[in-house]
């Protein structure tokens, strides 16, 4: 049977989050945020996807399994030379989110590096306006809903075709899945990019790891300064701190292997990574994706 877990870094010790059920699908989104107001055309972007269970959903970067995809790829080809070249056309989100409605909480999971922080962060609620505009997105018709939350205004197109009362980022609380939403000054956008019901052999379980790297939002900021500043010590200082986590498992040939030992580094002679030629987005943050009310 082909398995794929996934886990949140959480401490049951303080936290009374401790879902573990089965995603039935996943939802994923082209996710757009314009970071630099004064360079608007150099937004950043990320291909985003929404774990979805009947009462739980899981939100998180989907860049490093694209890059996973493509990396594979490039090492099965008959004429891979030992030289690989992985072309970046996103930039990977460093926070996820676990949101269980039922118990009104989520958690957030912070990543620096290769370390994965647990972040106490305040349950996000909307208020939202349903209209009675439709729409059809990805083939299913959608509806209009709007609602103002941290400081920006977000039009929302949901479907009750699909009954989950989940969407991108901390958006939620619909009667049914919100496929795309937009703040009203263009700068945060979530775009439709596809949604997979899960097979029946295919088990991706949403669940809580006994161990964590409990921190707070200011020592997390300070560790992503450390790192900036110098990577190399960074690693070094943290090595004896990270968790044994699970992560993200992904079937081969019928067991379940972790989706990177299906990289062979002996085959690999050089890597570098580097933007797409239409890709360039700004490393200045003066607009951040949450505004102060």
């Amino acid at each position: 049977m082909k398995k794929i877990l996934l886990t949140v870094l959480i401490s049951v010790s303080f936290m009374a989050v401790k879902a573990q059920e089965k995603a039935i699908a996943k939802v994923h989104y082209i996710f757009k945020h314009v970071n630099d107001t004064t360079q608007r055309d150099k937004h950043t972007r990320d291909e985003v996807v929404t774990y979805l269970g009947q009462q739980t959903s899981y939100y998180t970067s989907y860049s490093t399994t694209r890059m996973q995809e493509q990396t594979t790829k490039m090492l099965s080809a008959p004429d891979f030379d030992g030289n690989l070249v992985i072309s970046r056309s996103t930039s990977g989100i460093k926070e996820s989110f676990l949101l269980e409605p039922a118990k009104s909480q989520m958690v957030e999971v912070k990543r620096v590096a290769s370390d994965e922080f647990l972040l106490e962060t305040t349950y996000p609620k909307q208020d939202w306006n349903i209209a009675d505009e439709t729409k059809v997105i990805g083939g299913y018709t959608c509806q209009k809903a709007t609602t103002t939350f941290a400081g920006r205004h977000y039009t929302a197109w949901f479907t009750t075709d699909i009954p989950f009362s989940f969407g991108p980022w901390k958006l939620h609380g619909l009667p049914g899945l919100i496929l795309a939403a937009k703040d009203d000054k263009n700068e945060v956008d979530f775009e439709y990019s596809g949604f997979d019901k899960l097979a029946a052999d295919v088990q991706v379980t949403i669940g809580t790891p006994a161990k964590a790297i409990l921190s707070t939002k200011d020592e997390v900021e300070k560790l992503e300064k450390a790192f900036k500043a110098n990577p190399n010590a960074y690693m070094q200082s943290k090595s004896n701190m990270r968790s044994a986590s699970p992560g993200v498992f992904i079937s081969s040939g019928g067991s379940a292997t972790s989706s990177s030992s299906a990289i062979d580094p002996s085959k690999i002679k050089s890597m570098s990574i580097k933007n797409d030629d239409n890709y360039k987005p700004s490393s200045v943050t003066n607009n951040p994706l949450e505004l102060k009310p």
